[in-house]
This record gives structure tokens, C-alpha cells and sequence, in this order.
């Protein structure tokens, strides 16, 4: 008897799941649908609470003239959200032993001036090695940025200052070649796109024409490390990867947050995932990151409290509409959430009740053996 009690329990339990699967995206949807319309928001939407994903839409056109329907299935550029590739592709390989974070960035990469070798691949990690921002061109490659770290001029000795700057990536995609003998797209596309199941993304290394995937609004590159291009959708699941053990440890992720004393940001993390936010006691509450390349902007926000995550990203250029619509959405996620832990409460007690007594007894009579068999 006590085996059928608890079976039957369990199956409310995962039939009000289905139930609020299927509300989901029409709630979150209605939270957000004025300012989707008054915002001139061109992009997809991705919201995932545990496994399931709540709500999933794309809106407007993937093309400049406005002919292709955007959908789930079209490719962004993540822009420094990217960068947590290349990052966790060095952190991989600091978990194998293959290389110390204190490693200077010489014994990797050769050909560099003498000044490199007061750098550390923690320098890289942290944007604290000095090197100055990418020059950019149309269409510029792995080696034209190569060319500008050789010709470059430190901005302040290694680890005594911040700048925030794309030649950090590249030589942090350099390193991750230098020791695994393989194209840095080739590595990222087997060691964490295969792993976390991300099948649509992918890494252009070469002047190539457009993928016709791609909506329109990226600025062209070709840059190991940073010609990087994802669905909302693969991004979740990369966002998912990291934190179920897939690609890296929970914990070696938590020890790569703190530390940071020299970017004069509130919360950013040492190495390069954003920004983060804990409790009183340490514990992780979120994180989050964005990014920008140039018309394409992305949001990428873990609630770990509420076990939620949420993907925006966009073409329109404007990444103040995707905060927007992010406050909206955690609103959302907050307020359904109250409400579902009330309902589903409600809901298992009135059915248990309807099991036991018939839906005549008293609500407090059914509670009183649901909270016995509970044992």
C-alpha cells in the first residue's frame, strides 16, 4: 500500500510538471510582449528552468532586407561571451596538468617580443597582461592580430593593472594549440561543442562567405579564439555543460570567481565569465555575462537559486532592450514560481484527499494523512 501511495504521488508530482511546462510559455511570453513590441527587439529568446525549456521564441528577420524569417535555428555571434571558450579551454587543461596558470606565455608561443615573457597565462585569463585593444579591420585574421601582439607596446607591467582587450583571447587559443597540436577550432568543436551537445555551432577561422545561417549584423572576422558563432539554444546547453560536470568541475568553476582587485568592477570574476553574485555565507546565487560584435548582442544570466537560465540575443543593436526584457522575465520566473509552489501544494493535497475520502472530506483531514504517509 505504501509503494502506491508514493508511486501515485510521484506521478502528480510529474503530471503538474507537464502542466506547468506547457503554461510556461505563455506566461513568461505575456510578460514580456509590450516591450518585444515596442522595442524594436529583432532576436531570440531562451528561457530554461531545470530541464525543461519554458519558453523558446524568435523575433523578426534574420537578414538586413527584412525577407528571412528569424528563427531558433539561426546563429549569433556571442561576442565576450565567447571568450568563456577559450577560458574554459585553458581551464581543461590546467585540470589535466598540461599547464600551470603561472606559466609564462612564452614557453607556448613563440616568436613573441621579450617583454612577453613577463606575462602568465593568468595574465590572460584576467585581462591583466597589459597588452592594448585589437586594432580591428574588416575581415582580419588569427595572424594580422598575431602581427599586432608582436608589434605591441605594453600598457603597464604584467598583473599591476586591467584592460580588457580581444589579444588576451587569442593568445589563450595559441596556448590551447601549442599544447594539443590541433587547430584551436578543431579542439572547441570536439572538447566542448561535441561534449555539451551543441551541434549547430561553430568556429570560422578562414575568410569564407557568409553562413546562411548567421543573422545578419556581425562584424566580419577571422580570428582563432573569437570568429565564434552560436544558437541560443546551443548556448544554453553550453551553459547546462559547465555546470553538470561535462566540461569542468562545479568547483574549479567557484574557484575561478573570486579575486579580481584591478578592473574597479563591482563582482567580476577573476577569469573571464562576468560577473557574479553570492550570498552573505559564499554561496553562488548567479552569474552573468554579455556580449557585443557589433549589432549582435547577447545576455547570458544563470539564476541558481531558482535553478533558471535565460539566453537573449539579438541583431537590432540594442543591448539595453535585452536587459529589459531580462528584468521582465525574472519577474516572471519569481512571481511563477510563488505561485506554482502554492498550486502544486493545493494540488497534491485536493488529489489525495479525492484518493482517500472523495472530494467531500475536509481538506484538513486529507493533509493530515498525505503528511502521514509522507513518511
Amino acid at each position: 500500500m505504501m509503494k502506491l501511495i508514493v508511486t501515485l504521488l510521484s506521478i502528480l508530482v510529474v503530471c503538474f510538471s507537464v502542466n506547468a511546462k506547457q503554461n510556461g510559455d505563455n506566461t513568461y511570453w505575456q510578460s514580456i510582449e509590450q516591450t518585444i513590441q515596442h522595442s524594436g527587439f529583432n532576436g531570440t529568446i531562451v528561457v530554461a528552468q531545470g530541464d525543461n525549456v519554458v519558453l523558446e521564441k524568435s523575433i523578426g528577420y534574420a537578414d538586413a532586407k527584412q525577407q528571412i524569417a528569424l528563427t531558433t535555428k539561426h546563429l549569433f555571434s556571442p561576442g565576450s561571451v565567447g571568450k568563456e571558450f577559450t577560458t574554459v579551454s585553458i581551464m581543461q587543461l590546467a585540470a589535466n596538468k598540461q599547464l600551470d596558470y603561472k606559466d609564462k606565455i612564452t614557453k607556448y608561443v613563440d616568436g613573441l617580443p621579450a617583454w612577453a615573457q613577463q606575462i602568465t597565462i593568468e595574465h590572460v585569463l584576467t585581462h591583466t597582461s597589459g597588452l592594448p585593444s585589437v586594432q580591428w579591420k574588416k575581415a582580419i585574421t588569427t595572424d594580422d592580430a598575431v602581427q599586432q601582439i608582436k608589434q605591441a607596446t605594453l600598457l603597464f607591467t604584467p598583473g599591476s593593472g586591467y584592460k580588457y582587450t580581444n589579444l588576451n583571447v587569442v593568445i589563450r587559443a595559441l596556448i590551447v594549440e601549442s599544447i594539443t597540436g590541433q587547430r584551436y577550432a578543431d579542439y572547441v568543436a570536439a572538447t566542448l561543442f561535441k561534449a555539451a551537445g551543441m551541434t549547430a555551432s561553430f568556429h570560422q577561422t578562414k575568410s569564407v562567405e557568409p553562413h546562411r545561417a548567421v543573422a545578419a549584423g556581425d562584424y566580419p572576422t577571422n580570428i582563432s579564439g573569437l570568429t565564434i558563432y552560436v544558437t541560443p539554444s546551443d548556448l544554453l546547453k553550453f551553459e547546462k555543460a559547465l555546470w553538470n560536470g561535462t566540461l569542468l568541475s562545479a568547483e574549479a568553476l567557484r574557484q575561478a570567481l573570486p579575486g579580481d582587485k584591478l578592473s574597479g568592477k563591482t563582482n567580476r570574476a577573476y577569469f573571464d565569465f562576468g560577473k557574479y553574485v553570492t550570498d552573505d555565507s559564499g554561496n553562488l546565487l548567479s552569474w552573468q555575462h554579455d556580449g557585443s560584435n557589433p549589432s549582435h548582442h547577447t545576455v547570458k544570466h544563470h539564476d541558481f537559486a531558482r535553478d533558471t537560465v535565460f539566453i537573449l540575443m539579438s541583431n537590432d543593436g540594442n543591448k539595453s532592450t535585452l536587459y529589459k526584457l531580462l528584468y521582465e522575465l525574472q519577474k516572471a520566473v519569481e512571481r511563477t514560481s510563488q505561485v506554482l509552489a502554492t498550486d502544486e501544494q493545493a494540488a497534491t493535497t485536493q488529489t489525495t484527499e479525492q484518493y482517500f475520502y472523495g472530494a467531500s472530506q475536509s481538506d484538513a483531514a486529507a493533509l493530515a494523512l498525505a503528511q502521514v504517509w509522507s513518511y
